[in-house]
C-alpha cells in the first residue's frame, strides 16, 4: 500500500522503508525553530540539575532561534527573556540567530529558505504547522520536547492517520484562505483533524495563492491537526526559486495511499466566512453578522499578515476612510514583508485612510491590541477565545483581510462583497 505525505516524511526522517498510521518512529529531524519558548526549555533544564541549561544544541546550523511575538518589548518580562535569548545564541553559536529586525517565526522560516519541501520541522509553537504550505512536515512541540530535540536532533511521533479534502469549483474573488478554514471548522468541528494530518488537494488549490496555502496551513492546529501539507508545485518552486539554492526533495501521495477521510467542497459561489465570539469554530456565513458595530480592525499574524492580505486591505481602503470610532491595526508578518508593502507602496495608502502600520510581530493577535470591557474587534488573525486580545468582556469577530479592511470603513462588520465582485 502507498503512503501519503505525511508517512513519506516520517518514514525518511525514521530510516524505514514505510511506516502506517500509529506506528512509533524515532525522526531525526531538518530543523527546530525556537523563540520565547525556548527560556521555559532553558530554565527547565535548570530546574532538572543542568545549572548553565542544556550543554549543547545538536546542530547549530539547523537550529533556527529569533526574538519575535513583541518587538519591541512589550513588558520587563519580555526584555529579560530577550537579553537571554541572546546570551544563548552567543553560547550555542547559533548561526541563524534573527534578533531585533525578524518578525514572526514561521514567516522568517519562509522567507530565508529555512524550511523546505520534503523537511521534518519543528518548533515551540503550535502554529509551526504553517510550513506545511511549502510541503513541509511542521508542527508545534513543549517546552520539555524541545530540550531532548534541541541536543539530539531527533523526536518520536506516533504516525498520524491523514485526512485529505478536495477543493473544487470556481473560488469567488472575495473568497480567501481563511474563509475555507472557517468554513470547514465550523462544519465539521474543531476536533475534525484532531492528531491527524491534512492534505488539501483539487483544481482550487492548483489555482491558489501560496499566501492563502499558508493560511489554510497554519489554521490546521485550529482543527486539531499535527500537520497540514499541500504538494510542491510550480508555486510553490517559483517561491523558493528567489529564496533557496538549497537542493529539497518534495513529497507527493501515492495514488493507493490509504485516508481515513476523504472529503470534497465545492467553493463555487461560498460567502465571506465569520468566526461569532468566543470560538474559532463558532463559524457563520457573512450575513448573520452583518451590523455589529466594532472599535477595531486587525490584519496580521501568522495567519494573514503577508503581502496579499495587506494588499487587499490597501485595494478597499484605497480613496477611503477608516470609520470615526474604529482603530485599524496593520501588522505585516516579518521585516521582508513589511519591506514589500513599503516597495508597493502600501504604507501610505493604508496611512491616508486612517490605518496604523504597526512593526511586524504576533502583537495584533494577542495582548498587543488590547480590547477594553464592552469592545467589539473584526480580526484576520489566529484565535478569537475570550480574553485573547485583553478583556474577557470583549468580543472578538474573525474574519479574511478583505472582510476587516471594509467593516473597519463602514463601522461594522460589513459584507466585501459589496465591492469584490
Amino acid at each position: 500500500m502507498g503512503m501519503t505525505m505525511a508517512e513519506k516524511i516520517l518514514a525518511r526522517t525514521a530510516g524505514k522503508a514505510a511506516v502506517k498510521p500509529g506506528e512509533y518512529v524515532d525522526c531525526k529531524l531538518d530543523g527546530i525553530v525556537a523563540m520565547q519558548g525556548f527560556v521555559e526549555t532553558h530554565n527547565h533544564a535548570i530546574s532538572a540539575g543542568l545549572p548553565e541549561g542544556l550543554p549543547s544544541i545538536w546542530d547549530p546550523e539547523k537550529f533556527y532561534m529569533m526574538i519575535e511575538h513583541h518587538q519591541p518589548a512589550t513588558s520587563l518580562k519580555v526584555a529579560e527573556r530577550g537579553v537571554l535569548l541572546r546570551q544563548l545564541a552567543a553560547r550555542y553559536h547559533i548561526k541563524n540567530f534573527y534578533d531585533s529586525t525578524c518578525g514572526i517565526a514561521h514567516q522568517m522560516m519562509v522567507d530565508k529558505a529555512h524550511a523546505l519541501p520534503g523537511q521534518l520541522v519543528i518548533g515551540c509553537d503550535s502554529h509551526t504547522i504553517m510550513l506545511g504550505g511549502i510541503n513541509c512536515a511542521s508542527t508545534g512541540i513543549g517546552e520539555t520536547d524541545l530540550a531532548y530535540a534541541s541536543m539530539f536532533g531527533e523526536l518520536w511521533f506516533r504516525v498520524p492517520e491523514t485526512v485529505r479534502i478536495k477543493l473544487i469549483g470556481e473560488m469567488p474573488p472575495w473568497l480567501t484562505g481563511k474563509d475555507i478554514m472557517l468554513h470547514l471548522a465550523g462544519k465539521l468541528g474543531e476536533d475534525f483533524a484532531l492528531y491527524k494530518s491534512i492534505e488539501f488537494v483539487g483544481p482550487c488549490v492548483e489555482v491558489m495563492s501560496m499566501d492563502n496555502r499558508f493560511t489554510i496551513a497554519d489554521h490546521g492546529v485550529e482543527v486539531g491537526a499535527k500537520f497540514t501539507l499541500f504538494e510542491c508545485d510550480e508555486k510553490t518552486e517559483a517561491l523558493l526559486k528567489t529564496r533557496s539554492k538549497q537542493d529539497y526533495e518534495p513529497v507527493k501521495s501515492d495514488p493507493d495511499a490509504h485516508y481515513s477521510k476523504t472529503l470534497t467542497f465545492d467553493l463555487t459561489g461560498m460567502a465571506p466566512q465569520i468566526a461569532a465570539p468566543h470560538s474559532f469554530g463558532n463559524n457563520q456565513p457573512i450575513e448573520q453578522a452583518v451590523g455589529v458595530p466594532i472599535h477595531q480592525g486587525s490584519i496580521g499574524s501568522c495567519a494573514n499578515g503577508r503581502f496579499e492580505d495587506i494588499e487587499v486591505a490597501a485595494k478597499i481602503l484605497t480613496g477611503r476612510k477608516v470609520a470615526p470610532g474604529v482603530r485599524l491595526l496593520v501588522s505585516p508578518a516579518s521585516w521582508d514583508v513589511y519591506r514589500q508593502c513599503l516597495d508597493a507602496g502600501l504604507q501610505k495608502i493604508l496611512l491616508d485612510s486612517g490605518a496604523q502600520f504597526l512593526n511586524p510581530g504576533c502583537g495584533v493577535c494577542t495582548k498587543g491590541a488590547y480590547l477594553a470591557p464592552g469592545e467589539t474587534c473584526i480580526s484576520a488573525t489566529t484565535r478569537n477565545y475570550q480574553g485573547r486580545m485583553g478583556s474577557p468582556e470583549a468580543n472578538i469577530y474573525l474574519g479574511s483581510p478583505a472582510t476587516v479592511a471594509w467593516s473597519a470603513v463602514k463601522g461594522r462588520i460589513a459584507d466585501v462583497r459589496d465591492i469584490l465582485h
